[in-house]
């Protein structure tokens, strides 16, 4: 597997095409073909999201690569370049309306007191889940600012700014701030936050739609594409298009 942040996925994900798809294993990896992978893809498709499948063919992709560069097992080709992947649906558009912010933390504060700061810094810095859940106190600096994320998505470190409200926020957590900043766990955090949006009447709004929110608020604040990928962490920078749904309201206050 290649040495990279989603190499431990795609070695699971292989895992399981090994012990669940036993057609497709069956063939030889010299002979595996685009008619192979068009039968498996459209079955597959059937089961999972279009997204799902084309990280099932990054995986396979990338053994490839591999076998191809290091493993001398006679493949002369990558079978899923130039493959037709699946159609991936139009990115989700969702964005908190005036009021949802305080509806939302409202609902937390009522719930769980871990939970409302956990959304705030999701809003506030574009933090995914899993990173504000890996939180430590000792990658914090209120003074600075800062938080210092050792393990990010993409096999990088990143050092987020924080906002006023967000370290604001921090300071609810309860002491001692030694540790982790959140006892709650990622399914714990996902479950609360689940329960906190239903109760707020806000039932489509996903964990990661706050992630999308706190982009396109980076970018209305006037920030440019560098400064926001380095707080957000994109390293491809078109990815950052699908977070920069700017409200035309906005704009047109630009345009006077």
């Amino acid at each position: 597997m290649p040495d990279r942040k989603s190499s431990d996925w795609d070695r699971r994900t292989l895992q399981r095409m090994l012990h669940k798809e036993k057609k497709l294993c069956a063939v030889p990896a010299a002979q595996l073909s685009k008619a192979h992978l068009a039968e498996w893809r459209d079955r597959r498709i059937t089961e999972v999201l279009g997204s799902t499948v084309g990280r099932e063919l990054d995986a396979i992709s990338a053994a490839y690569r591999m076998a191809i560069a290091e493993w001398d097992m006679g493949i002369a080709a990558n079978p899923v370049l130039g493959f037709r992947r699946p159609k991936l649906p139009l990115p989700r558009e969702v964005r908190l309306m005036a009021g949802d912010d305080e509806r939302l933390i409202g609902a937390a504060m009522d719930f769980n007191r871990e939970i409302a700061p956990a959304i705030i810094l999701a809003i506030e810095t574009a933090m995914r889940q899993g990173e504000i859940a890996k939180l430590r106190w000792e990658n914090i600096d209120l003074e600075a600012r800062t938080a210092f994320l050792p393990e990010t998505k993409n096999g990088t470190t990143r050092k987020v700014p924080l906002s006023t409200r967000a370290a604001e926020a921090l300071t609810w957590c309860p002491p001692p701030h030694k540790g982790r900043v959140f006892k709650l766990t990622q399914s714990a955090m996902k479950y609360a936050f689940s329960r906190v949006r239903e109760q707020c009447g806000l039932g489509n709004l996903h964990f990661h739609d706050l992630r999308h929110e706190a982009a396109s608020r980076l970018f209305e604040k006037g920030l440019n594409v560098m400064e926001v990928a380095t707080i957000t962490g994109h390293k491809n920078l078109k990815h950052l298009q699908r977070y920069t749904h700017l409200r035309a309201e906005d704009l047109a206050k630009k345009l006077g």
